[in-house]
């Protein structure tokens, strides 16, 4: 009797218990919170995300970089005067971008869905090249593994990361591309971008392609595979069908400048390079279209050169610095200029400045006769980024010092000057053609009077990551330096 008792406890103790771990499995699944990501949710985030970063971190940092800006006290223009620092702010979010991309691609494959691995193949890429030409060499091929226990992954150099053959920034843009090309309709749900239009897509991932084939030109042949994006013909066909996307007009994801501080807005002036840039060139359209006259000037003052003016890196501008340099206008406070507040990944200029730059150096094509098309067709590309018209475009063609001569730095210059809040590739190029001349700042400079190649890994690398940190630090010659240069770079 005892042990039937003693049997039917236990029988009643393992229902109990198996009753109790239903309802613990009921009670523990949040309905709010999704199990498994939801592709349309993830793309839109992911565009969003990737687009408003780049747009974010050059009004912070990337425009004094490049040269476009000046910060006039010493507060705030402390990394902008070439003080090393990590840009973790940066660093974070393109990973994490990378991360979410490389789960929207497997969502694609597990789906049958070949516009959706496209698009997550074009966005990992981005977010990788961004973080290589940044930092140099960085975690790429283990680093997207924390899923499977890897969460201290080693460094590959920037070679690899450009090159790998399976998940290299040009072997997956050329795939996604193939993806296209053999699917030329679809859905994409949450393309913010393009909305779902393939032909659009294709042009994007092809003008990237060709930036960054043309960055590693100096290192490895480029030509056949450029020529074959040009004889394929997939490419931007004029700046409406830009990498860019229009940002609100309100908080948490508009354009920095429409919500920020007015005593942080003031600072920041245009920079004397790029006031050079535009006298040298005679480009009072763009100049008026981003920057207001100087504080000395009278309102309703005819337009004069004189009537603006550019700030030199300094330490803390003088009264007079401060009242000769021009801000920019209320395009950026305001909104009052759509075109210019838009966050930019790729322009269609940018793509016509490349094609020319190739052509002129025997890359692709054409020689100097295709150069001089694809050069004027970037400058008619620049000024509709701006919200400039075609004639305004071809009144400035005619100007001595832009009309196409066949000097490569003309296209350097004009590929820069469409740059302008476009991320940080304004200086990245810099540091591939030398080109426009960078003042180094003298006694501003915070990086020994060096114009930096990179910037500093974050600190949590040193923490987290501390032995492939470590290892990748010696081949820096044991201290970590801004003025190290990865693979591509002069």
């Amino acid at each position: 009797m005892k042990k039937q008792l003693l049997i039917l406890s236990s029988l009643s103790l393992a229902l109990v218990l198996g009753a109790c771990k239903k309802e613990l499995a009921r009670t523990n699944i949040n309905p709010n919170a999704l199990e498994k990501p939801d592709a349309t949710t993830l793309l839109s985030n992911t565009i969003v995300a990737e687009f408003y970063n780049n747009a974010n971190i050059v009004w912070t940092l990337g425009n004094g970089y490049n040269q476009y800006m000046t910060f006039s006290q010493s507060y705030y223009d402390q990394p902008t005067r070439y003080s090393p620092v990590t840009n973790e702010p940066y660093w974070i979010p393109m990973y994490e971008s990378a991360r979410d991309a490389n789960t929207l691609y497997s969502l694609g494959q597990q789906q049958s869905n070949p516009l959706l691995q496209a698009a997550a193949l074009t966005l990992r890429s981005y977010a990788f090249a961004q973080l290589t030409e940044l930092w140099g060499d960085i975690p790429f091929n283990k680093a997207l593994n924390g899923s499977t226990g890897t969460y201290t992954p080693a460094y590959d150099d920037q070679q690899t990361v450009y090159m790998d053959g399976t998940n290299g920034i040009l072997a997956s843009l050329k795939r996604a591309d193939s993806l296209l090309k053999a699917n030329s309709t679809g859905l994409l749900n949450g393309d913010m971008l393009f909305n779902s239009n393939v032909a659009s897509w294709r042009g994007f991932i092809n003008a990237l392609r060709l930036r960054y084939l043309l960055r590693v030109s100096g290192k490895t042949d480029v030509k056949a595979e450029m020529a074959a994006i040009v004889a394929d013909n997939a490419l931007m066909a004029d700046a409406s069908k830009s990498g860019a996307l229009a940002l609100p007009t309100v908080t948490p994801y508009n354009f920095v400048s429409l919500t920020e501080r007015s005593g942080d807005f003031a600072v920041k002036f245009m920079n004397s390079t790029l006031y050079n840039a535009f006298v040298a060139t005679a480009d009072t359209a763009r100049m008026t279209a981003y920057f207001a006259p100087n504080a000395k000037t009278a309102a309703g003052a005819p337009f004069a050169f004189a009537n603006y003016g550019g700030m030199p890196l300094v330490v803390d501008a003088t009264t007079d610095q401060v009242n000769n340099a021009s801000n920019f206008n209320a395009s950026f406070t305001k909104g009052s200029a759509p075109a210019l507040i838009k966050a930019r990944v790729i322009t269609y200029a940018e793509q016509e400045f490349i094609l020319a730059e190739a052509a002129e150096k025997g890359l692709i094509a054409g020689g100097h006769a295709a150069a001089t098309t694809y050069y004027n067709a970037g400058v008619i590309g620049a000024y509709a980024e701006a919200g400039l018209t075609t004639a305004q475009a071809n009144n400035y063609l005619g100007h001595a010092g832009v009309a196409y001569t066949g000097d490569e730095n003309q296209i350097i210059t004009q590929k820069w000057l469409v740059n302008i809040n476009n991320g940080f590739e304004g200086w990245i190029e810099f540091r591939r053609t030398g080109f426009p001349v960078f003042q180094a700042g003298g006694s501003a400079n915070m990086n020994g009077g060096a114009i930096p190649s990179r910037f500093l890994y974050p600190t949590t690398e040193q923490t987290i990551n501390s032995v492939n940190y470590n290892a990748e630090i010696q081949k820096m010659g044991g201290k970590e330096v801004t003025t190290y240069k990865a693979w591509w770079e002069k």
